[in-house]
């Protein structure tokens, strides 16, 4: 009778291994076919706009309609005497990075976009 038991004891466990292990698979399985493909992340792009000569205020507009918001940084400074940019209409835009109609990739990280200004009555 102890020997017919530990038989149970050892098939119920061979079973419940078993049972576990075509759960843990269903569960791989679920994981792989249901995420999304990181490849097709990585090919979405976007063009640089020509920007020189622009305002400012137009400029980082139309960055932000071509980008999208979420994809986009800005590092906006004056080129000749390094003040602080407050007045967006006040200034234009004299070189850019990157360049005029540049291919960008969206990818994890924003992409910056550096703009250097002048004041618009100096002009580029």
């Amino acid at each position: 009778m102890v020997l017919q038991m530990g038989l149970k004891g050892v098939k119920r466990q061979v079973r419940d291994v078993a049972v576990g292990a075509a759960s843990f698979g269903m569960l791989i399985a679920g994981v792989v076919f249901t995420a999304p493909p990181a490849v097709a992340q990585d090919t979405e792009t976007w063009t640089m706009p020509t920007l020189r000569g622009t305002g400012l205020q137009t400029a980082v507009d139309s960055v932000l309609e071509t980008a999208g918001p979420d994809n986009v940084t800005f590092n906006i400074y004056d080129a000749v005497n390094n003040q602080v940019v407050y007045n967006y209409p006040s200034w234009v835009v004299c070189g850019q990075s990157p360049g005029p109609e540049a291919t960008v990739k969206i990818g994890a990280k924003p992409q910056r976009v550096t703009l250097a200004l002048k004041r618009r009555l100096a002009g580029c």
